[in-house]
C-alpha cells in the first residue's frame, strides 16, 4: 500500500519526521517497506498484513497516525444525509438480490453527467500510488476506494437492459467480457449481476465491458457492495484474476461503512463531472451493520501482557484507536468496536492492540516464568527420535533430501500410480505442482537420476508426509522414512533398517513396519507406526571382562527357509550365544558369524564345540540344514 505524506496530512496533522513515522508504523504492525522522497512529496511503502483490511485505504493509515501521535482524524467531505435525498427526476431501476451472497447492496443513480478528463489534482493523487487516470468517473471511483477503504463501481444506466439488475451465482461456464477487453469463462458459484440479457459485472472482481463508464455515457448507477469474503476468494484464484477491489473484499471490507463511501463518491462526482441524483438511495439488507462490544477484564490483560499498565493509562490507548470504553464492573471494561476493524472480535484481540500501541519496545526484558509441562501435547513430536533414525542411515552412506510434497500427474504416472488414486489440489499454481505425493518415492526417484550422471553412488533418504486417499472423505496424512539407492544390496538395506528397530529397542521384524523393500533398492517405513513402538531407554550393561570366542559356519540351506528363522533357532540353543549375524551369502550357501562369550569366567574351547555341536544337530532335525564339507 503506497501512502503520500501530502495525503496523509490532509486528515491527520503529523509532527514526526518521515523516518521517525516509519519506524512507528513499522513497531505498530504496518511494515514501512520503503520510503520514497519524490520532488514534492514523501511516499510510504507499507506492508499491510490480511487481518487489517482497514489499512488498505489512506483513512485507515491516518487512523494509525492519529493514534500514535495522539492527535484527531479529519475526516473528507461527503454528501449530508444522502437517505433523505428527493430527487426531482426518478429513474425506474429494478434490483434482485440475496444476502446470502450479497450482504448489503448499497447504491444510487446520477443523471445528466459529464464524462472526461479528471482535475490536475486528482491525476497526481493517483499517480502518486501508481494509478493511471482513465476518467473522471472512473478516477473518483478509484480515489474513493484508496481514501476510504470501500470499492465502488459505476455502471453506465442506460446500458442495464430492462433497468433490470440481479445478483446470481454462476452456473460455471458463462463467458463475460471485463472493463479492459479480456474475455473469461467464469467457474462455479462466481457472484456475478445481470441485466435481462447479459452478465454486467463480475462482483468483488472486474466490471464488465458492456456495461462500463465512457465518454458517451450520462447516466451512471453507482454501487457500494458489500461481499462474502470466501466467493470472491474463490472466483479470483480459479480465475487467475485480482485487482484491487478483490483483495480488500477477500479481506473482509467494512459493511458499515457503504453509505459513507457512496456519500463521498456522489460528493466528488456532482462536484467534478456535474449531473443530479436521479433515484432514491438504495440500501438493500438484511441486517443492520452496527458496532459491536468485547469485554475486557483488566487482570487478565496484565497476565498475559507480564507487565502492569495503569487502568486509565489502557482507556487512553484504546480511546487513541478509537475504541471507545466503558468500565461496567471493578476489573472489567466494555469495548466498542468500529465496523472498519473486522480484526477485533474476542478479548485477545483487544490485549493485542493495548500491547502494539503501548510499544513492544517497551516492554522489559525478563526470562520466562512458570513451570515446565510435563504432560505430552497432542501434537507432540520426539525430535530426538528423527535425528536417531537420520544418523543411522547417514552412517550407513545415505544423504538427506527435502521434496515438495506436490507433484505432476507425469511425476504419478512415472511411478505407475493412477492419478485418480490420488488428492488433487482444487487451484494449483500449476500443472508441476498439482497432487498430493502418495509415496516419497516419487521425489526420490527424480534426485536419484538427477544426480546418477555425476555421481557413482547415490544413496538418498527422506523422512516426510504422504497424503493417502482418493477424495477429501478418505484423505489422511502418514509420516513415511525412504529411500534409495542406485548401489546398495537387498541385504545391506535391510541390515541398516534392522539396526534402526535396534537403536529404537523395537524387537518386532522390521518386516512389520517396511511398506516396500525393492531390489530397485527403494524403501518406504511407516514412521509413525515406528514411533508408536519405540522403547528408547536402555538397560546400561558393562563390557564383559572375559575375551569371546568367535567362529563362522558355512551351512546349505534350501531356499525356502528363511534366515531370520535360522538365527533365531541358533540362538536360544545356549545363553553362552551373544551374536549371530550372516556375512556371506552364494547360492545356497549361508556363512554365520557366531560369537561365545562367557559373562562370569574364560570361556574354553571345548565349551564352544559343545554349543556348535548342539546348533548343527538341532539346525538338521528342524531344517534338515548340514555345514558344509
Amino acid at each position: 500500500m503506497k501512502a503520500p505524506l501530502s495525503w496523509l496530512k490532509e486528515y491527520v496533522d503529523i509532527k514526526l519526521t518521515p523516518e521517525k513515522l516509519g519506524e512507528r508504523l513499522t513497531e505498530v504492525g504496518l511494515g514501512c517497506e520503503k520510503i520514497e522522497k519524490t520532488k514534492d512529496d514523501v511516499i510510504f511503502d507499507l506492508e499491510i498484513t490480511p487481518n487489517r483490511p482497514d489499512c488498505l485505504s489512506i483513512i485507515g493509515i491516518a487512523r494509525e497516525i492519529a493514534a500514535i501521535e495522539e492527535g484527531k482524524i479529519k475526516l473528507p467531505k461527503v454528501l449530508k444525509n444522502i437517505e433523505n435525498v428527493k430527487p426531482a427526476k426518478t429513474l425506474p431501476l429494478k434490483i434482485t438480490t440475496s444476502s446470502e451472497i450479497n450482504p448489503r447492496f448499497t447504491g444510487i443513480i446520477i443523471n445528466g453527467i459529464k464524462v472526461g478528463k479528471s482535475p490536475t489534482w486528482l491525476v497526481e493523487k493517483l499517480e502518486k500510488v501508481g494509478q493511471r487516470s482513465i476518467n473522471n468517473i472512473v478516477d473518483i471511483t478509484n480515489y474513493v476506494m484508496l481514501e476510504i477503504g470501500n470499492p465502488i463501481h459505476a455502471f453506465d444506466y442506460d446500458k442495464i437492459k430492462g433497468a433490470t439488475m440481479k445478483v446470481h451465482l454462476t452456473h460455471g461456464g458463462e463467458k463475460f467480457t471485463s472493463v479492459d477487453g479480456i474475455s473469461y469463462h467464469l467457474p462455479k458459484n462466481a457472484v456475478v449481476i445481470s441485466d435481462n440479457e447479459k452478465i454486467i459485472d463480475l462482483c468483488g472482481i472486474k466490471g464488465g465491458e458492456n456495461s462500463g463508464t465512457y465518454e458517451n455515457t450520462k447516466t451512471i448507477f453507482l454501487r457500494v457492495p458489500i461481499e462474502i469474503s470466501n466467493l470472491i476468494r474463490r472466483a479470483s484464484q480459479s480465475l487467475g484474476l485480482r485487482s484491487e477491489a478483490s483483495s480488500i473484499f477477500e479481506r473482509g471490507v467494512n459493511a458499515g461503512g457503504a453509505v459513507e463511501a457512496l456519500s463521498r463518491t456522489v460528493e466528488l462526482i456532482l462536484e467534478i463531472a456535474g449531473g443530479e441524483i436521479a433515484s432514491p438511495l438504495y440500501d438493500i439488507k438484511k441486517e443492520d451493520f452496527k458496532p459491536w462490544k468485547v469485554n475486557l477484564n483488566l487482570e487478565r490483560l496484565n497476565k498475559i501482557l507480564g507487565i502492569e499498565i495503569p487502568e486509565q493509562e489502557v482507556k487512553n490507548l484504546l480511546e487513541r484507536l478509537n475504541l471507545l470504553n466503558k468500565k461496567v464492573s471493578n476489573n472489567k471494561l466494555e469495548v466498542t468496536i468500529p465496523t472498519y476493524r473486522n480484526d477485533l472480535k474476542i478479548e485477545e484481540d483487544i490485549i493485542e492492540e493495548v500491547a502494539r500501541l503501548y510499544g513492544y519496545n517497551n516492554f522489559p526484558k525478563t526470562l520466562p516464568i512458570g513451570q515446565i509441562p510435563t504432560n505430552t501435547i497432542p501434537y507432540f513430536k520426539d525430535y530426538k527420535l528423527e535425528e536417531k533414525i537420520k544418523n543411522t542411515l547417514k552412517t550407513g552412506g545415505f544423504s538427506e533430501i527435502y521434496t515438495y510434497s506436490l507433484v505432476s500427474e507425469s511425476d504419478l504416472q512415472d511411478c505407475e500410480i493412477n492419478p485418480d488414486r490420488a488428492l488433487r489440489v482444487d487451484n494449483p499454481v500449476s500443472r508441476e505442482f498439482e497432487y498430493l505425493r502418495p509415496t516419497l518415492k516419487i521425489n526420490l526417484r527424480k534426485a536419484l537420476l538427477q544426480n546418477a550422471s555425476n555421481f557413482e553412488k547415490v544413496n538418498l533418504f527422506e523422512i516426510g508426509k504422504v497424503y493417502l486417499g482418493k477424495n477429501l472423505d478418505e484423505a489422511k496424512e502418514e509420516y513415511r522414512i525412504s529411500g534409495i539407492s542406485s548401489n546398495k544390496t537387498f541385504y545391506e538395506v535391510k541390515g541398516i533398517l534392522e539396526r534402526i528397530l535396534e537403536d529404537l529397542g523395537i524387537k518386532e521384524d522390521i518386516s512389520e513396519y517396511i511398506k516396500v523393500i525393492d531390489e530397485g533398492v527403494f524403501f518406504e517405513i511407516n514412521y509413525n507406526e515406528l514411533i508408536k513402538n519405540t522403547k528408547p531407554k536402555k538397560k546400561f550393561k558393562p563390557v564383559a571382562k572375559y575375551p569371546p570366542i568367535t567362529e563362522d559356519l558355512t551351512l546349505v540351506i534350501n531356499e525356502n527357509i528363511k534366515v531370520g528363522n535360522i538365527i533365531e533357532n541358533i540362538k536360544i540353543q545356549s545363553n553362552l550365544i551373544k551374536e549371530v549375524e550372516v556375512i556371506d551369502k552364494f547360492e545356497d550357501n549361508v556363512t554365520l558369524h557366531i560369537v561365545y562369550q562367557n559373562d562370569k569366567g574364560n570361556l574354553m574351547k571345548e565349551d564352544a564345540e559343545k554349543i556348535r555341536v548342539k546348533i548343527l544337530k538341532s539346525l538338521s532335525e528342524k531344517f534338515k540344514i548340514k555345514l558344509q564339507d
